[in-house]
């Protein structure tokens, strides 16, 4: 008997401890993909990539870093991967895999944001003005383009604050996160849309790792044809979800 419980006990503890551990990094500072709620990171993202965890046995570490420190610590094998709303820019290219984009419905839309007592109508009314965006995003590429003059902030927190105050002019920052924003956030409003023609959000894996982003790559796949991913985008982004079965239904 003593022999077969310790047979069980070594069982159950081989199990428990079968998964490999994944380590991957996100900046929880952009709702709904990722932030923080009584100290925890949740979101799409978050649960996303828990789910594609458990099709690859891998048991998720989280770790939440800066958004600009988020490459460098995957380059320096600090993490495994990032997943945190990263669009594949070609610098970005350059320098990581990218997984398929795993926003199935994305508008590539990101807002332009001013104080309600703005005179500015129009993101082509930027140009030469203080624009507030997370540093290392695309939304400073897209402040450059439009001539607007980049003010680099560690959180759209501290932008948005800086902003209702008049301490800039503007805040370029992704649709969805930029509804949350606007919805808790008062004296701020939507003025105009910056359309990115990037490919959209993407887990990010050290360069060469192509085996890696494929076997995520199906992951993502199988999430998506299970009902899984349905589910957190009902959660997550509501506003989605007629889009998403009108492009099932094209397919």
């Amino acid at each position: 008997m003593k022999k077969l419980i310790l047979s069980l006990m070594v069982l159950l503890s081989s199990l428990s401890f079968s998964a490999k551990k994944f380590y991957v990094g996100t900046n929880a500072e952009f709702m709904p993909y990722e932030y923080l709620e009584n100290g925890k990171i949740v979101g799409f993202d978050v649960e996303l990539m828990e789910a594609i965890g458990k099709e690859l046995d891998y048991e998720i570490v989280w770790s939440n870093l800066g958004f600009d420190g988020l490459l460098p610590a995957l380059q320096m094998k600090k993490i495994d991967a990032v997943i945190a709303g990263m669009g594949q820019t070609p610098e970005r290219q350059k320098a990581v895999t990218f997984s398929m984009p795993y926003m199935l419905v994305s508008s590539d839309e990101h807002y332009v944001i001013v104080n309600e007592n703005s005179s500015l109508t129009h993101k082509e009314e930027l140009k030469g003005k203080k624009v507030g965006v997370q540093i290392g995003t695309v939304q400073e590429e897209f402040t450059k383009k439009i001539g607007g003059i980049p003010q680099l902030y560690n959180s759209w927190t501290g932008a948005l604050m800086d902003l209702q105050n008049n301490k800039i002019d503007a805040v370029i920052i992704a649709d969805v996160s930029g509804n949350e924003y606007l919805k808790v956030m008062k004296k701020i409003k939507k003025i105009d849309v910056v359309i990115d023609d990037h490919p959209g959000a993407s887990i990010a894996l050290r360069k060469g790792e192509t085996e890696l982003a494929e076997k995520i790559n199906q992951a993502i796949l199988t999430l998506d044809a299970n009902g899984t991913y349905l589910k957190l985008l009902e959660k997550y982004f509501p506003e989605k979800v007629e889009k998403y079965h009108q492009l099932k239904n094209n397919q």
